[in-house]
């Protein structure tokens, strides 16, 4: 965790010198035989994640930090491997394996009584304290959780379609949620984060500057 002035910088956040600008096209998919939106020197391996594009970005975290984005590998990494999006740490309970979340009612949709959908990463029970005092969305609303498990749902995209010689029209679709069973708006979406689901939510109440809960348990 580094830190620009007083204020820890989280492991998840962007940071302007790893932007990256797209240069897209729409190119013929020979499994549907239609389009899909293509980076114009495609990478198989490492370009698509489950028929959907992955934006580009660095990692070297250089340049200004950019305080309202995340970095999508990063942000990816924190949510497959369990870590803590401060730190970096592994982010689950050693004794339980549960998951420590800390959600905001902009951040999360609630999808069943004990669970819900987000694209914010774990973070540690270490880190926890420090989040709820620097953070200002924390401050407006924040809720600790443990959960017992995540699944991957779908990714925030930006959307674009098919305009004169293949060229991507940007939709002003930004951030859209696009589900893994959505096939026919795949092509056409650029993935910048992942969302996953919250499984088996349980509210942490003890945890300290933490308000009350978003999601009843069951």
């Amino acid at each position: 965790m580094t830190a620009a002035t007083e204020i820890p910088v989280p492991y998840v956040l962007a940071y302007s010198g790893e932007a990256v600008t797209p240069h897209l096209i729409f190119a013929e998919d020979s499994a549907s035989g239609g389009l899909r939106l293509s980076h114009r020197d495609p990478r198989p391996r490492s370009d698509w994640h489950r028929d959907i594009l992955l934006a580009r970005v660095r990692t070297h975290r250089r340049g200004q930090v950019m305080w309202r984005m995340l970095n999508r590998r990063r942000q990816q990494e924190c949510m497959t491997k369990r870590r803590c999006q401060v730190c970096a740490e592994p982010a689950a309970d050693p004794d339980t394996g549960r998951i420590w979340w800390v959600i905001t009612e902009t951040g999360f949709r609630a999808s069943s009584a004990s669970g819900g959908l987000t694209n914010a990463p774990p973070t540690c029970l270490t880190c926890i304290p420090e989040s709820l005092q620097w953070c200002p969305q924390l401050r407006k609303s924040a809720a600790v959780y443990t959960v017992g498990g995540i699944e991957s749902v779908g990714v925030l995209a930006d959307l674009y379609e098919p305009g004169p010689d293949r060229m991507p029209v940007f939709t002003g679709e930004h951030n859209v949620f696009v589900g893994w069973d959505e096939f026919a708006v795949l092509p056409y979406a650029l993935a910048t984060q992942m969302v996953v689901r919250l499984l088996d939510m349980t509210p942490a109440e003890h945890v300290a500057g933490s308000s009350t809960a978003l999601v009843a348990a069951s």
